[in-house]
């Protein structure tokens, strides 16, 4: 006989088994966000959750929304979540789970058989009766034995429209314009694009940076940065008396006299020389600049500080040895190898160019795509591309996978034990997404300057997380 295959329908369920629906709501983290205690950002911090993590709600409190967290209540702000409803609908298919399979006329293994159907079927089910399912079959009544069919159970969900959530606006006090607001904080101070501890961060600002504050709310001040608002916390702000307007910018308690601004000032120090954030040899070293690097200097400090230049990096001001610091020219050491090609320069005097090259551009904004500053900023294979062009080092723009893997671009692969220096490219894996994603350059065998979210900055490979996404290096 020969055989007919029953056509994929749609699936009619047993009367006395419905679809079962239920309704929840997903929430879906838009940044990273601190769960609390009660539904105050005055409660306790439990944790704080990633970017990107998916909750079930429980109920929405005002603003506020009650999720679960190791089985406890728990709060999260509505102002950093993504809102959607859920809605999962229960069904039953029934599927032949052997081939050759009768189909009856009768609910009896005696009955005509009217056909077969091969294993996977799917069948239309009306109703059970005993031992057997009645089917439609060829749009009459059928019967299948029922040891001869699998009941699966399926959930479909489908989504609602997201609900619409927006930061929670306040309101904007005025402050004392008459007042010099500064960065008081050593570790330097996060500026934030809302005015809440779980706000994205947009910049970190060096301690003792003068402030445009335009207004307060709560705890914290808004600022003009870059032409936009931001936010920082006021306990890290320190606001005093403005004094006559300065002819050089200035650091508290820092005297500083100007400086011829015509000249050329150069670094000659061929191992390289620290920049600090106070003028003294025990204040933090915040980056190094290479022998023969030229620097922004904006004034020469004075009285029981005296013998510092002060410079400018990005927005923030750092502190270079005078003794080290020159007008004139700059005496390289010659390389040893012999003369590479003309488009390429010799290793050590080309990543010095690059990274000072690098360092004028801290605190230019995080773009992705853009290899240029024309753009407003870079992302971290775009800024490596542009500092080694720019340093004369010719190499095409991929991203950071193809500069890992193609040994064309940057050499050959070194391994992640390898003690790093200066000038090493370094780079990075799952950062946010599997395999090669991040890249930088060494500052010395710990700092690296990347171009990372907000902007770019400096970096240190002991830090845990960078210690934990850690690839390798490549060396020109």
């Amino acid at each position: 006989m020969k055989k007919t295959f029953l056509a994929l329908t749609t699936i009619a369920l047993i009367s006395s088994t419905g679809p079962v629906s239920a309704a929840s709501t997903t929430l879906t983290l838009t940044d990273n966000v601190n769960i609390r205690s009660a539904a105050s950002t005055s409660a306790k911090v439990i944790t704080t959750l990633k970017k990107g993590t998916k909750l079930t709600a429980v109920k929405k409190v005002n603003s506020w929304y009650e999720i679960r967290y190791q089985s406890k209540p728990a709060f999260i702000t509505s102002a950093y979540v993504k809102a959607t409803t859920v809605k999962t609908t229960t069904t039953t298919t029934y599927i032949t789970n052997t081939d050759a399979v009768n189909v009856r006329q009768q609910a009896t293994t005696s009955s005509k058989s009217l056909g077969k159907l091969a294993k996977n079927s799917v069948l239309t089910v009306t109703k059970k009766s005993g031992d057997w399912y009645q089917i439609t079959y060829k749009k009459q009544v059928a019967f299948i034995h029922a040891s001869l069919v699998d009941k699966k159970t399926v959930k479909v969900t489908s989504m609602s429209k997201p609900a619409t959530t927006t930061p929670v606006k306040n309101v904007i006090k005025a402050v004392d314009r008459s007042k010099i607001y500064t960065v008081n904080a050593k570790e330097g101070l996060n500026a934030r694009t809302a005015a809440a501890t779980n706000a994205k961060i947009y910049k970190t600002l060096p301690h003792q940076t003068v402030l445009d504050v335009t207004g307060a709310v709560d705890s914290w001040y808004q600022v003009k940065l870059d032409g936009k608002e931001a936010y920082v916390a006021s306990t890290y702000v320190k606001a005093s008396t403005k004094a006559s307007p300065p002819t050089t910018p200035t650091t508290p308690g820092v005297s500083v006299t100007p400086v011829d601004a015509s000249k050329t000032y150069r670094v000659n120090a061929p191992t390289g020389l620290n920049v600090r954030t106070l003028p003294s040899t025990s204040s933090k070293v915040f980056t190094q600049v290479g022998h023969g690097s030229t620097v922004n200097v904006t004034g020469e400090t004075t009285g029981k500080d005296s013998g510092w230049y002060q410079i400018k990096i990005g927005t923030g001001l750092y502190y270079v040895a005078k003794s080290y610091i020159t007008t004139g020219s700059v005496t390289t050491t010659p390389p040893v190898t012999p003369p590479p090609p003309v488009t390429t320069v010799p290793g050590s005097t080309l990543m010095e160019r690059a990274i000072s090259i690098g360092q004028q551009y801290l605190g230019t904004p995080y773009v992705w795509g853009s290899s240029s500053p024309v753009n407003g900023g870079f992302d971290c294979s775009g800024f490596v591309n542009y500092t080694l062009n720019a340093a004369g080092y010719a190499v095409g723009r991929t991203n950071v996978n193809g500069y890992w893997n193609d040994d064309r671009y940057l050499g050959a692969k070194l391994s992640k034990l390898r003690q790093p220096k200066r000038g090493d490219i370094i780079f990075f894996e799952n950062t946010y997404a599997a395999g090669p994603t991040h890249i930088g350059i060494m500052l010395n065998n710990d700092q690296f300057i990347h171009a990372n979210e907000p902007a770019l900055g400096i970096s240190r490979v002991s830090e845990r997380y960078w210690t934990q996404k850690l690839l390798g290096f490549k060396s020109l």
